[in-house]
């Protein structure tokens, strides 16, 4: 039988590194051989995990073409793969996002269900099929539901991601001040690595007619980045914009520490629809909102007022 894999989209972010580790894992343990890959360069701050949990990188893979079996995970869209594997390759898809296209793997056992993190659904797995994950999964799996729930702050966080965390934590926990030190890894934007970032979290969609641009950073100390890189930031979302050819593009900063939302765009069209859908009030190109709310709860949110269903997107990933 060929090869089976378990990965996640192009520079995965923790949720999909941590699932596909885990899953992979749980696949050999109950006797299916199985090994896990990424594709691209996990984020910032997946690599911290990885090397300050002592967790060696998944192999790199760039293509399973032309016949490895995928499992995909945290991720649920052809348009993630497009290039690296035929839809009918993927025997697997295991996801936490409304907004998907899981039917189109036709091939491919589904399961979608909205909770905050694709890492609790392999947890979950692990407890049914009764089986322990080592250290070092269980400590990924957390770190994972940690991040996605933005630390159990996120909207679409459910009891379900807070009883996994519980559960792994009982065997295997977090080294102390991890989460701390994680959150402050993932919000290092000095130099380029803010364009590069911004870059990596772009997410396009199709709303009727219109090609619109969102880009999400998670991290903490989001006032001091708007004041002094305002600017840049203008220029980066700017210089998207013509390569994508998009009609709109704005930035959304969650920021974990002050729980609020900075959105951040010249564009005057989004700026009307962000202060009709989420109440934000724009000074100077910049907004706040109180709370954090995720792209994925924006986007149903912004289709209300643009013409037309979402068609396609990609990158939606966190």
């Amino acid at each position: 039988m060929n090869p089976l894999f378990t990965t996640s989209y192009v520079d995965p972010d923790l949720d999909g590194v941590a699932c596909a580790i885990a899953y992979a894992e749980l696949l050999n343990a109950t006797g299916v051989t199985a090994t896990a890959c990424v594709m691209g360069h996990p984020t910032v701050e997946a690599e911290f995990a990885l090397s300050t949990l002592g967790v060696a990188r998944p192999i790199q893979r760039e293509s399973f073409l032309p016949i490895e079996r995928v499992i995909i995970l945290d991720a649920s869209e052809p348009i993630h793969f497009e290039g690296r594997l035929v839809p009918e390759q993927v025997i697997e898809v295991i996801d936490h996002r409304q907004v998907n296209e899981a039917h189109l793997f036709s091939n491919a056992k589904v399961q979608i269900e909205f909770v905050g993190a694709a890492a609790t659904l392999v947890a979950e797995r692990f407890l049914k099929q009764d089986h322990v994950p080592s250290v070092k999964s269980a400590q990924l799996l957390q770190a994972a539901i940690i991040s996605n729930t933005q630390h159990f702050q996120a909207n679409t966080t459910t009891d379900r991601d807070s009883a996994m965390m519980q559960w792994l934590h009982e065997m295997a926990p977090l080294p102390d001040a991890f989460v701390q030190d994680m959150f402050a890894a993932k919000s290092d934007f000095t130099g380029e690595k803010l364009a590069h970032a911004m870059d990596i979290e772009t997410a396009i969609f199709e709303m009727g007619d219109k090609r619109i641009g969102i880009v999400q950073l998670e991290m903490i100390g989001s006032d001091a980045l708007v004041r002094d890189r305002r600017n840049e930031l203008l220029q980066i979302l700017e210089s998207f914009r013509q390569q994508n050819n998009l009609d709109h593009i704005f930035l959304t900063i969650l920021d974990i520490e002050a729980k609020l939302n900075r959105f951040v765009t010249v564009d005057r069209i989004m700026q009307s629809v962000l202060t009709e859908v989420l109440g934000v009030t724009f000074v100077e190109n910049v907004g706040v909102r109180d709370g954090i709310i995720m792209r994925k709860e924006i986007v149903p949110l912004i289709k209300k007022s643009v013409v037309g269903p979402v068609t396609s997107f990609a990158n939606d990933v966190t």
